[in-house]
């Protein structure tokens, strides 16, 4: 959160940054992340991203709000605001941050290799070129 604190929005009235104590207008600093994470994540536009805050109900618990009863609606205008200061570099310090975090918790030096463990397996599927009749019988054969 030190590091969203930096990018603090202007005040409407242009007299300097909005006070990271008494909050940014319309978004607190997890909401930014969230949503931040998103629009760069997905490469979407503020639109989607209003979209997604409004409609979807594991995002609207992410930004921490408890079910559809609640009123909080953001608009496009808001997050343009809020979020264009969220930009790639700024994402980039914050893995970073999140990565030193991870090799303190097992106690290795950033400069060490980490050795992990994959697992996968591979399924045996009967994969056939698909012609309209094969898609039907498919089809016909699901229903």
């Amino acid at each position: 959160f030190a590091i969203l604190a930096e990018v603090l929005p202007e005040r409407a009235d242009g007299s300097g940054p909005v006070s990271a104590e008494t909050g940014r207008p319309g978004m607190a600093q997890w909401q930014i992340l969230v949503l931040g994470v998103l629009r760069l994540g997905l490469n979407a536009d503020y639109d989607r991203i209003a979209e997604l805050a409004n409609q979807h109900r594991t995002v609207r618990q992410m930004l921490g709000h408890s079910d559809w009863s609640e009123e909080t609606r953001w608009g496009v205008q808001t997050l343009k605001d809020n979020l264009r200061l969220f930009t790639p570099e700024v994402l980039e310090r914050i893995n970073q941050e999140v990565v030193d975090a991870g090799h303190a918790l097992v106690k290795k030096s950033p400069d060490d290799g980490l050795q992990v463990r994959a697992d996968s397996f591979v399924v045996e599927t009967d994969v056939h070129f698909p012609t309209d009749i094969n898609l039907l019988c498919d089809a016909v054969r699901k229903v």
